[in-house]
């Protein structure tokens, strides 16, 4: 069977060389690019960002230097400016937002789980009420029996709901003049976890609702300053 040979390229030798360590060194890094490709794959998304670079972010007339860290909306986080509502996300009780070393606490979806969602608005566009007051104006009226004893002497007022969807109260406790009260659920479902949530009204014209685990209700007392300190670290200093 006749053959015929390839003409030659008129390529040299020695540039024949250099163009095979090229093509190596190319298909070196390609895979190292595809090998750490599916390691972050395999790590999962997870949407936090461990800069603790602050971001300025306006809500009304209020101006926030806000960490990076803190941020759960990722739009913000790169954007800053002008924004009609803020939702941040904290470690109980350092109130410390997302780094490497903490990222299994804030991946917890469990009933222990420290972290705290909180969002803040201008109390100007907040035309609601806090749950103190709802606890007065409505949920006094609507509960379906006499409270229970709760953590910490909180009482308990069960509120009218599905039981086979989980069990709907408000834990409440007055002292000192201050009353607290949050909305809590405790869902019949095991795998989903058991919160509350409070709103307040904070200094500066912010409007601040929080969600928490149930088990923080042993710390109610500190709650809310713990909330109100972690927002007065985010303002800016006052002028001298």
């Amino acid at each position: 069977m006749p053959l015929t040979l390839p003409g030659g390229t008129g390529i040299e030798a020695r540039h024949f060389t250099s163009m095979v360590v090229a093509l190596a060194l190319a298909g070196t890094a390609l895979l190292a690019h595809t090998v750490g490709s599916w390691l972050n794959y395999t790590r999962g998304p997870t949407g936090w960002s461990e800069s603790r670079e602050r971001v300025a972010i306006r809500l009304g007339d209020v101006q926030l230097k806000v960490p990076a860290n803190m941020m759960r909306r990722v739009e913000e986080r790169i954007a800053g400016g002008s924004v009609e509502r803020l939702s941040l996300a904290v470690l109980w009780p350092s109130m410390e937002g997302y780094s490497e070393l903490n990222a299994r606490a804030f991946t917890d979806p469990g009933d222990r789980s420290a972290v705290t969602l909180l969002s803040l608005e201008p109390l100007a566009t907040a035309d609601i009420m806090d749950t103190s007051e709802r606890l007065t104006h409505v949920w006094l009226s609507l509960a379906s029996g006499d409270p229970l004893p709760g953590p910490a002497g909180l009482a308990l007022l069960p509120l009218p709901g599905d039981a086979a969807s989980g069990t709907d109260f408000v834990a409440h406790r007055s002292q000192d003049g201050r009353l607290f009260a949050a909305r809590c659920f405790t869902p019949r479902d095991k795998t989903l976890a058991a919160s509350c949530e409070r709103s307040i009204r904070l200094g500066h014209g912010l409007f601040a609702t929080y969600r928490f685990r149930q088990w923080q209700l042993e710390h109610w007392q500190s709650l809310d300053e713990g909330v109100a300190g972690l927002v007065a670290r985010l303002l800016p200093p006052p002028a001298s």
